[in-house]
């Protein structure tokens, strides 16, 4: 059952009326319940493994935390990350590689997700930052939080339990999310990606090979269609948290406006990045300040390559993570050197700014090619001949727009400009300022609208999944 299922998109607002005449102290569970029959609907194997570790955890936590037994501690808190780091890498190469009895059962849903957020948590207790879980059912519902558990984002256990037992919950708030994230996903992002899919699914010299302008627009538009995907996935998520009170950390900010590599990574997946900076960049620098600049460049290289590889085992996933490895490593040695130079030249600064917005673009979506392409081969192939014969960009075009509908591809631009201006001028923000000054009679006729079109949307939405669920693309990791 995906976020987008006719079924499910029935099934929220109960859960959510349920939810609200729950007593308080019996909330917890309830979502536990819930995200655990949500998780069954996938697979009950999955759920299976899904409380085993989390037990495991929960109970090593206790341990890891005791100063009593310091020396215990250490042993079972190198025992448990390891047990984690087997967990996830047995399926993630179970995925490439079937081994046995796992050929079936690879890469259970949200299993990259959940994973990181038990190791956080262990390590954060054997650092010494928070303290050991008191009661299980509240970090079972940390974990196995239905909302994040396909797809995140990433919230550390700790923020998620100073929030339970939740105490307000933002109902009108949370559906307008889940409504703007499902208009993305299915208005947007599904409508790019028929022209997404021919294309990377067509690259090469052979018969029905795209070439030219076809493969331009395939460069061009994964890139669109994957921010929207993932991002609607996350408003979503974020909704539905508001919804039962909890409060989850956002996923993006504008990614595609970062004037640097550096910024981008501080604006694309931020709860994968943060988490990786926290306990894999930091530790790595700290750990080779004496070696310099290439105790930096190694640190880099070993936390990009933990990004791409976390998305599976593959060649062009690994090319992903080293591809953006070589680029901030540049980014970070040259950092000081542009700074200085803009510094003396204070009027080139706009410059700059532009150069710097239009390269880091092009430069992002050179990677997310390898990121993309079923293979590295075609990933080369789709870069060196984009650029080629544009002059028949109509004939390379024809049977692309042909076979995956020119329509669709118009309504998810159209769909992806009206993004771009929603996020740059944030028309929600706008009128929260302005209900401020504003007469409470046109408040409440505002609030009266926007309740009406959220709602109208959201049936909407609803009667088209009938005939149009499509997965997410970040929920197979």
């Amino acid at each position: 059952m995906t976020f987008t299922s006719f079924n499910f998109l029935l099934l929220l607002p109960l859960i959510v009326a349920l939810y609200q005449i729950v007593p308080p102290r019996a909330r917890a569970l309830y979502l536990l319940v819930v995200s655990y029959a949500f998780y069954c609907t996938w697979s009950l194997g999955g759920a299976v493994a899904l409380a085993v570790a989390t037990a495991l955890t929960f109970h090593a936590g206790k341990v890891v935390g005791n100063p009593a037994s310091e020396r215990r501690g250490r042993k079972v808190f190198l025992v448990t990350i390891l047990l984690l780091v087997a967990y996830l890498s047995i399926f993630k190469i179970a995925a490439v590689v079937p081994l046995g009895g796992l050929a079936g059962f690879a890469l259970p849903l949200g299993l990259s997700y959940y994973t990181f957020k038990l190791m956080s948590y262990i390590i954060d207790i054997y650092w010494g930052k928070i303290e050991p879980a008191t009661n299980r059912i509240d970090f079972a519902t940390a974990i196995a939080f239905f909302p994040q558990l396909s797809a995140g984002p990433i919230q550390r256990p700790a923020d998620f339990l100073e929030q339970v037992p939740p105490q307000r919950t933002l109902v009108w708030q949370g559906l307008a999310r889940v409504v703007w994230g499902l208009a993305k996903k299915m208005l947007i992002a599904d409508s790019l990606a028929p022209t997404v899919n021919y294309v990377y699914s067509h690259i090469g010299s052979g018969p029905g090979g795209v070439h030219g302008a076809a493969l331009l627009a395939g460069f061009y538009l994964f890139p669109l269609q994957l921010y929207a995907d993932f991002s609607a996935l996350t408003d979503i998520a974020l909704g539905i948290g508001m919804m039962f009170g909890i409060h989850g950390p956002e996923n993006f900010n504008r990614p595609f406006t970062a004037s640097s590599i550096s910024d981008f990574w501080r604006r694309w997946h931020m709860s994968l990045t943060n988490w990786l900076a926290d306990y894999v960049f930091t530790p790595l620098r700290m750990a080779t300040r004496s070696a310099g600049t290439a105790g930096l460049v190694f640190s880099i290289a070993v936390n990009m390559v933990a990004i791409g590889l976390w998305h599976g085992l593959t060649w062009g996933y690994l090319m992903f993570g080293l591809v953006h490895a070589g680029y901030l490593v540049v980014d970070a040695l040259t950092t000081r050197r542009r700074a200085t130079f803009f510094k003396k030249r204070p009027s080139m600064n706009w410059v700059g700014e532009w150069f710097g917005w239009l390269l880091t673009f092009h430069l992002v979506l050179i990677a997310l090619v390898f990121f993309r392409a079923h293979t590295v081969s075609d990933a080369i192939w789709l870069l060196s001949h984009a650029w080629r014969g544009l002059t028949h960009a109509k004939g390379d075009l024809s049977p692309v727009l042909a076979a995956a509908g020119s329509k669709l591809l118009l309504m998810g631009l159209a769909g992806y400009a009206a993004l771009e201006l929603a996020e740059r001028f944030r028309p929600d923000q706008w009128w929260l300022r302005f209900q401020l000054t504003a007469p409470n009679w046109l408040g409440r006729a505002v609030q009266f609208a926007a309740g009406a079109f959220v709602v109208t949307a959201l049936v909407m939405l609803t009667i088209r999944s009938g005939s149009h669920a499509s997965a997410f693309l970040y929920q197979v990791f």
